[in-house]
């Protein structure tokens, strides 16, 4: 079937426009996440909802209610795991992950029968998005970018030097829960899209590629968005065009923006 064929469907068309949501979305957060040292976090809470699919399969439940309740529980279990000082965060992360990983692992063997949409779940599908979850991503991605533009300021004192923003007296605490609440449910909502394998991936290179080009954090976070934008659209187009899977053909092309700006980046 022709290219143009193909973009007549609505199934792509809704893939497509999944993809610009979310390119916007993960860059804003991205700038946050490599900035506050979150990128392991990102995986760990992705890896982790794994024990979400498995409550869905098991049960034949919808899988998303699952998934964000399982990106919530295991980011709130970190931060307050590492608020107490006594492990270190990469630690919290990988007792967490490898809990939640194991734990959906045995779920998914109790189920009888082959799991037709797991590879669906690891690797993301064209055919995953619905019209409700482009109205989910949708009202995510406004909620974002909004927050990101009326707080600015605040978030960026607190992404630059927390203890200071605390010293201000500001809550940092209600801060630092509502950024890794966030996180998880933009793992959770992209997780369809780009798949548990990936998205960390998408919450991390963005920024680090926009790094390259420019110190001056309002520029990093517009390149970020930008990266992320052109590698969503461009790599789903890329997955239609050669029937790969979407979360990968949209990496490789994150993946290519920070190799060029390593190599032509400003600040290099």
């Amino acid at each position: 079937m022709h290219f143009i064929e193909l973009l007549s469907y609505g199934f792509v068309l809704r893939a497509i426009l999944a993809a610009a949501l979310l390119g916007v979305a993960c860059g804003v957060l991205s700038f946050f996440v490599v900035q506050r040292s979150l990128a392991f976090m990102g995986h760990g809470v992705a890896h982790s909802l794994v024990a979400g699919v498995g409550i869905a399969v098991l049960f034949d439940w919808p899988v998303f209610w699952p998934v964000l309740i399982t990106a919530i529980l295991v980011s709130t279990a970190v931060g307050w795991i590492t608020e107490r000082k006594q492990v270190s965060e990469d630690s919290a992360i990988g007792i967490t992950l490898s809990a939640a990983l194991a734990f959906g692992i045995v779920l998914v063997s109790l189920k009888k029968g082959y799991v037709a949409d797991l590879e669906t779940y690891l690797f993301g599908s064209l055919l995953a998005v619905l019209p409700q979850d482009l109205v989910m991503l949708g009202v995510l991605t406004l909620l974002i970018s909004v927050t990101a533009i009326w707080k600015w300021k605040l978030l960026l004192m607190f992404a630059f030097d927390s203890e200071g923003t605390a010293i201000s007296g500001y809550p940092v605490r209600v801060i630092r829960y509502g950024l890794l609440s966030l996180l998880a449910i933009m793992i959770a909502v992209a997780m369809k899209i780009v798949g548990i394998l990936l998205v960390g991936a998408f919450l991390v290179i963005p920024a680090a590629a926009a790094g390259f080009w420019s110190a001056r954090a309002g520029r990093v976070v517009w390149l970020s968005v930008l990266f992320a934008l052109i590698s969503a659209i461009g790599g789903m187009l890329l997955s239609i065009s050669l029937d790969t899977p979407a979360g990968a053909a949209i990496v490789l092309m994150l993946v290519t923006f920070f190799g060029l700006s390593r190599i032509f980046g400003r600040l290099n």
